[in-house]
């Protein structure tokens, strides 16, 4: 896989991770958990891509890539704290949840030097 092909599946599960959490919103509250551990399980592949990126790659890109790897840090938290809360708590943590996933993909896209593009 060559560098750009690497960049692009980084964006990709950035997306589909941010896809997940937006799903899991708009989702009645006592189904939003099994969307959650789905985002949460993106968001642990794309901080993988990432730490790779980061090893490969320049200074400012590495700095940038740990940026959004702190983004998905705090996203993962929040999920897993969202994972053990009740219904209505954990609408209210995918709600926070979403914004996290934004500054994910723009963290992300910085970082591969793309403009981040909104989810369908």
């Amino acid at each position: 896989m060559n560098f750009n092909e690497a960049m692009d599946k980084a964006l990709a599960q950035a997306r589909t991770m941010q896809k997940q959490v937006n799903e899991a919103v708009n989702s009645a509250a006592e189904q939003v958990k099994p969307h959650l551990q789905k985002s949460i399980d993106e968001a642990r592949d794309l901080q993988a891509t990432l730490n790779k990126h980061a090893a490969a790659s320049g200074e400012v890109a590495a700095q940038q890539a740990q940026t959004a790897i702190g983004h998905l840090n705090d996203f993962i938290r929040m999920g897993s704290e969202a994972m053990r809360e009740s219904a209505e708590q954990t609408r209210e943590t995918a709600l926070k949840m979403v914004d996290q996933s934004r500054k994910v993909v723009e963290a992300a896209s910085a970082a591969m030097g793309k403009g981040p593009e909104t989810p369908p």
